[in-house]
């Protein structure tokens, strides 16, 4: 690779690889197919892009957008590399001395829409070009299971043997197991290489903000542009989202630049406004999801979305634009229910055209249904959200110094002392998960609301809910108030909405840990710690005046000094402790804190409890862990090392 690395410094200005680069550039310079999954800003387009200047020869490269490939062949002009680009935005004289290049032997890198290759000017060509090296970037697309299946992308394996069956290279940043199978498969990978570095973004913070009105959205996405100055994005679902929000923020934000991006304006005026957003300070982009793949502006420093993507994949994608400088970046979703309706009205569109058989079209809406209702557990869980990108890419990277909003959250519970919610937060959780049960799941978040404020009015009345025995139980609040602790408890996965008749009139019931909750039988998780703290409207105190959250009594022994270092043995079944914890963490989506704290674990690996008494006994521990984890932590303790 000394080569290589030489080629790295002189033609591209950079003194090393980044991780997994240099395999994969060898792995390409000596023939092998290759399967290459990187997050964004990890560097995918080094490992095509020196190989070409390596090799010389003809490198094709596919790539799903105008303004990517403009980019990239610009940047790689400025560094004295060759290459070309072919597509529809050029005139008919640009392209026909593209092609008379080609036929001449041209020797570098060509870039390429997937639909060129099945166009009259270009197809007679296809035998003739025999390139070194077929690069399919964005690869995803290729896939029907894929976030962002593009029809033309899947007539790529055909091509590549009609080029020759050249070495072949497929890249992208978001690929679940089954995307990267059907790659391997369509582009007829011949056992290809296969790279997966992972889909950690340390440094971006993931966020989830939940709003019920466009008001309230809109005020919402204002005081986050206001407390934003960097570069940014906002995502919109459709279209005339982008231009009603667009119209709006030109008139609320004076001190910004503020630019619309989507397919329906005229090409000349999407390229000006993405070109001016590339280049000017603290710009503001209001884009659909046509804008932004593969674009290289490092520096954006928060990605918002006005409406929620349809997949955690497109998800992922989009708010991994921000921060490809590696420096910290949030990543915000305004969550509301009813931006579901616009992507079921999406899936319901699958197969409309008439190409797909009745069996296959079903197939892909329950996928893409399916796909769906991840992304809403996404947004409303009180998992630490990247563990739950992480999980969904079966990425098994640790994560440690999380920055999401729960893992904020959490942040409360300190190391050296677990935290309980007090006995009067509970009492509230309680009434509230009693009144969404009595109302059999058949009434609406501010229905319950007014119930648990004692409201009364003719929909109250008529359905006789004055007659309920939670009605009024917390008339002390504002209903404000009430929503949003009811939010919270939604997001603690202890109640869910839902719409069972597709009707855009969500209502609320209790999950099987709620009923728990509510029947005293497990206690409200810590992420509800703060409920009562962040109420305003609470009664005769302000919002900081709030007494700490009480701790649990000190149970028998001291507590293990975090310096003090394990022997192997202990060392070991702390391990141990730490798997269970795990498996656990996964099995009842909880945050791991939540069971147990690794100073509790550590204190448990050096008392080396036999019996649920014992276990009891440790510090950290109590009757309601041992009992709902007793039997699975003491099977850790007694496990021998292997």
């Amino acid at each position: 690779m000394t080569d290589a690395l030489q080629i790295l410094r002189d033609r591209f200005g950079l003194n090393e690889f980044r991780r997994a680069q240099a395999d994969v550039i060898a792995d390409v310079l000596s023939g092998r197919d290759v399967m290459c999954v990187m997050p964004t800003g990890a560097g995918k387009s080094l490992c095509y892009q020196l190989p070409a200047v390596a090799s010389g020869g003809l490198t094709i490269v596919v790539s799903p957008l105008i303004s990517l490939m403009a980019d990239q062949v610009r940047q790689l002009n400025d560094r004295g590399i060759d290459a070309l680009v072919l597509n529809s935005a050029q005139s008919a004289a640009e392209q026909s001395a593209v092609i008379s290049r080609l036929r001449h032997g041209y020797d570098g890198l060509l870039y390429v829409a997937p639909e060129r290759f099945f166009a009259p000017t270009f197809q007679p060509l296809l035998r003739e070009l025999q390139p070194r090296l077929f690069a399919i970037d964005e690869a995803h697309c290729v896939s029907h299971w894929g976030h962002d299946f593009r029809p033309e992308y899947s007539g790529l394996g055909p091509i590549r043997d009609q080029l020759g069956d050249p070495p072949t290279i497929a890249l992208t940043a978001t690929a679940t197991d089954d995307v990267r199978a059907d790659i391997i498969r369509q582009l007829h990978l011949r056992e290809p290489a296969i790279y997966i570095t992972g889909f950690d973004r340390p440094n971006l913070s993931y966020e989830s903000i939940r709003v019920s009105k466009t008001s309230e959205k809109q005020q919402a996405l204002l005081a986050l542009l206001r407390s934003e100055l960097g570069t940014g994005i906002v995502y919109c679902s459709t279209r005339k989202a982008v231009d009603e929000l667009t119209d709006l923020l030109s008139g609320a934000i004076s001190d910004r630049p503020i630019f619309a991006y989507h397919a329906g304006m005229d090409a000349s005026a999407r390229a000006s406004n993405q070109a001016k957003f590339m280049t000017t300070p603290r710009a503001i982009c209001i884009a659909t999801t046509a804008f932004g793949m593969g674009v290289n502006k490092p520096d954006i420093r928060f990605v918002i979305h006005y409406n929620f993507a349809g997949t955690i994949e497109q998800h992922y994608q989009e708010a991994g634009r921000a921060g490809r400088d590696g420096l910290p970046a949030r990543c915000v979703v305004l969550f509301s229910f009813q931006d579901r309706r616009t992507q079921e009205f999406f899936i319901d569109q699958i197969g409309e055209d008439g190409s797909l058989t009745p069996e296959r079209k079903a197939e892909l809406q329950k996928i893409a249904t399916d796909k769906l209702e991840l992304m809403v557990r996404f947004l409303s869980t009180h998992r630490c959200r990247r563990q739950m990108i992480l999980d969904y890419f079966g990425d098994e990277s640790e994560i440690s110094d999380c920055t999401c909003d729960v893992c904020r959250r959490g942040q409360l519970a300190d190391h050296d002392s677990a935290l309980i919610v007090d006995d009067e937060t509970t009492l509230v959780i309680r009434k509230i998960l009693s009144a969404i049960a009595r109302m059999n799941g058949q009434f609406g978040l501010a229905t319950v609301a007014d119930v648990l404020i004692g409201v009364s009015n003719e929909r109250i009345t008529r359905w006789r809910l004055d007659q309920l025995s939670v009605f009024g139980l917390l008339r002390e609040f504002r209903a404000s108030a009430v929503k949003e602790m009811m939010r919270r408890v939604i997001e603690s996965a202890l109640a869910e909405q839902f719409d069972p008749d597709r009707n855009f009139r969500p209502v609320v019931r209790l999950t099987s840990e709620g009923v728990r909750v509510m029947k005293a039988q497990a206690p409200p998780p810590e992420t509800l710690i703060d409920l009562l703290s962040q109420q305003s409207s609470y009664p005769g105190a302000a919002v900081d005046a709030r007494p700490p959250p009480r701790r649990k009594a000190r149970m028998n022994g001291a507590r293990l000094d975090d310096s003090l270092q394990l022997d192997p043995a202990t060392e070991q079944c702390f391990q141990r402790l730490r798997a269970v914890r795990s498996a656990l963490s996964r099995e009842k989506s909880l945050p791991a804190y939540v069971i147990c704290h690794d100073s509790t674990l550590k204190d448990i690996a050096l008392a080396a409890p036999a019996t649920l008494s014992d276990l009891e006994g440790v510090k950290g521990m109590g009757p309601m862990k041992v009992k709902l984890y007793g039997d699975a932590l003491l099977a850790a303790v007694a496990t021998p090392a292997a």
